[in-house]
C-alpha cells in the first residue's frame, strides 16, 4: 500500500494568524533559529535529490531515503519523514505550473508545516495568553505567546483551532500561523447577479453603479515613485476597498479572467505607465474576494475580458471609439457612463447569459 498525502476536512475553509514571538528570550530564539535553518537544509537536500532521481509522484518518501537524512543530519526519523514530505509537495507545486520552463525549486523562505505529533498548544499560567510545547525531533521548548487583534477575531466567530500549525523565519524574526477551520456554509440561491470590474483606474466598479477606490490612484501618482513602502500601502488600501462592497444581496460575482494580463507587454508602454501598472495588485484583490465570497456563500466566476469596455450595453454595438479613457459613449445610440461601470454591466450580461465571452452573447 502506498501512502499519499491527505487532507481532512477538506470541505472546510481555512484561514491563519501569524504571531511573531518577539517576547521569546535570547536563547530560545537562538535554538530556534539554528535548528529551523538545520531543518531547511534537510529540506533542500530531498529536494535536490527528488528532482535529480524525477520522483515526482505524490506518495510518502520510503524509509531508507529518509533514514539517509537521519544519518547526514543527526535528526529523527519523524523530522527526517516530515521534511521530506514538504520537499514532495514543494516539487509538485513546480510541476502544477503552466508556460515556463521546469526548473528545480529553491526553498528559500523557511518554514515548516507542523502537526499534532510536533507540537502541543495549551493556555499558560502566567502572563501570556499561551504556550507551545514543541517535541518529537523539535528543540524540546515551551514557547509562550500572546494573541494579537487578529487572533481574537476568529474566537466566538465559528471557527476552530486546526490540529496544525506553521512555523518559519522571516526577516530574521520567528513566527508562528495559528489555523483556523470552518465548515463552508450553502452557495446561496437568491440574490442578484453583479458584474465587477477591476482596474488600475478604479480599482473597483460595480454594474450598480458603484466606483470603489477612486482617490487611490491621484495618491499613487504623487507619492508612489517616492515611498519604496508605497506597495504595503497600497495593498492595505486595496483591502479596506473590498470591504466596502455590499455582499448581502449577490448570489454570483462575475469578474474578468485577467490572468497574466501583464504578460508579453513589456516595452509596449512607457516607463510611467509601466510603474502605475506595478501598483495594480489585481490578484490580490481578486485573492480577498475569493475569500469573503466563500464565507457568504457567494459564487464567483470568471469570463473573458475581451471587449468588455468597448461593447454598449443598450444596443450592443462594439466599437474602440466608444470609450475615451475613462469615458464611455457609444457612437450608435449615444449611451453615456463611466467606463469602468460599462465593463462591469457588459460581465453582469454574460453572467446572466451564462457564457464566457462577448462573442457568444445571443444578438
Amino acid at each position: 500500500m502506498i501512502k499519499k498525502f491527505r487532507r481532512k476536512n477538506s470541505g472546510f475553509m481555512r484561514r491563519s494568524s501569524r504571531i511573531f514571538l518577539i517576547d521569546l528570550n535570547k536563547n530560545k530564539t537562538k535554538k530556534l533559529t539554528e535548528f529551523l535553518q538545520l531543518y531547511a537544509q534537510i529540506v533542500r537536500y530531498f529536494i535536490e535529490m527528488f528532482w535529480s532521481t524525477k520522483s515526482f509522484s505524490n506518495s510518502l518518501a520510503k524509509k531508507e531515503i529518509t533514514d539517509k537524512a537521519v544519518e547526514k543530519y543527526g535528526v529523527t526519523a519523524r523530522l527526517s519523514q516530515l521534511a521530506a514530505k514538504q520537499a514532495k509537495e514543494i516539487i509538485l507545486s513546480q510541476g502544477k505550473k503552466s508556460g515556463c520552463k521546469k526548473r528545480m525549486p529553491k526553498f528559500k523562505h523557511i518554514s515548516v508545516n507542523l502537526d499534532s505529533r510536533f507540537f502541543k498548544l495549551s493556555e499558560f499560567n502566567g502572563s501570556f495568553d499561551m504556550a507551545l510545547t514543541l517535541s518529537s525531533g523539535f528543540p524540546k521548548l515551551t514557547v509562550p505567546f500572546n494573541q494579537t487583534k487578529h487572533t481574537n477575531k476568529f474566537w466566538g466567530a465559528g471557527w476552530v483551532l486546526s490540529k496544525s500549525i506553521r512555523m518559519g523565519i522571516q526577516k530574521k524574526k520567528i513566527y508562528i500561523d495559528l489555523i483556523y477551520e470552518k465548515e463552508k456554509p450553502k452557495l446561496k440561491e437568491i440574490g442578484e447577479v453583479t458584474g465587477c470590474d477591476l482596474g488600475y483606474r478604479v480599482p473597483i466598479a460595480l454594474s450598480s453603479g458603484e466606483l470603489i477606490g477612486e482617490e487611490l490612484k491621484p495618491k499613487i501618482v504623487k507619492s508612489g515613485k517616492r515611498r519604496k513602502s508605497f506597495h504595503h500601502y497600497v495593498q492595505t488600501e486595496l483591502n479596506r476597498f473590498v470591504k466596502q462592497i455590499d455582499l448581502s444581496n449577490i448570489k454570483v460575482l462575475v469578474l474578468e479572467k485577467l490572468k497574466n494580463v501583464k504578460g508579453y507587454k513589456r516595452g509596449k508602454f512607457s516607463r510611467k505607465i509601466n510603474r502605475l501598472l506595478s501598483f495594480w495588485h489585481y490578484a490580490r484583490v481578486i485573492n480577498s474576494l475569493r475569500l469573503i465570497c466563500e464565507e457568504f456563500g457567494i459564487r464567483m466566476e470568471f469570463k473573458s475580458p475581451w471587449k468588455t469596455s468597448q461593447r454598449c450595453p443598450a444596443c450592443g454595438k462594439i466599437d474602440r471609439r466608444n470609450r475615451r479613457d475613462t469615458e464611455f459613449k457609444c457612437t450608435r445610440c449615444d449611451y453615456k457612463n463611466h467606463a469602468d461601470t460599462v465593463g462591469a454591466l457588459n460581465l453582469k450580461s454574460l453572467g446572466l447569459a451564462g457564457v464566457y465571452s462577448l462573442r457568444l452573447l445571443p444578438k
